[in-house]
């Protein structure tokens, strides 16, 4: 698989290749197979809120939609079928690392691998699966060596999907 990270916002500051190294190391830990391309992009809030009250029916800033095709998009000259998009709103990272006490270029790894688990078809509605996938995000940010800056954080968000045939959006509660 093919891994391509995006930043298509510039309201704050996105460490592209050090979380394009991230993204593509996570996608080997989680060993995503498929043959193809799957984006990773960092979009701005408004971007994120249109997208989640158009897929969601939600209103508000989300920090984290993913959406797998499952017949992949036709793809253009020379490159990989697109199989999925995973969405990211450097926002509301930010706001969250500064709350919790969290290195920001690590929430927005956090963030990353929650969007790649999504995508797998992990969900966290309920609160044992809430729990589970902090593990999985835990343990694949161990092995890609990052760390939370040593803030608070470890708590579970409440996190939850809604699915559709197509595509696969996520948003937190």
């Amino acid at each position: 698989m093919i891994v391509r990270v995006m930043n298509h916002q510039r309201l704050d500051p996105v460490p592209l290749a050090w979380l394009t190294r991230v993204s593509r190391q996570a996608a080997a830990c989680l060993r995503m197979s498929e043959t193809g391309q799957l984006q990773v992009a960092f979009v701005s809030p408004e971007a994120m809120r249109q997208l989640n009250r158009r897929f969601l029916r939600h209103t508000g800033l989300t920090d984290v939609l993913s959406f797998r095709y499952t017949d992949g998009l036709a793809p253009r000259a020379g490159r990989e079928r697109i199989l999925g998009e995973v969405l990211i709103a450097p926002r509301a990272a930010k706001r969250y690392a500064a709350q919790h006490g969290i290195a920001y270029r690590a929430e927005l790894a956090r963030y990353v691998v929650h969007g790649l688990l999504h995508w797998l078809g992990h969900d966290d509605k309920t609160a044992a699966q809430q729990r589970r996938m902090r593990a999985m995000e835990n343990r694949v940010l161990t092995q890609c060596e990052v760390t939370d800056g040593g803030g608070k954080g470890q708590e579970t968000r409440g996190r939850g999907t809604s699915r559709a045939p197509r595509p696969v959006p996520h948003t937190p509660h």
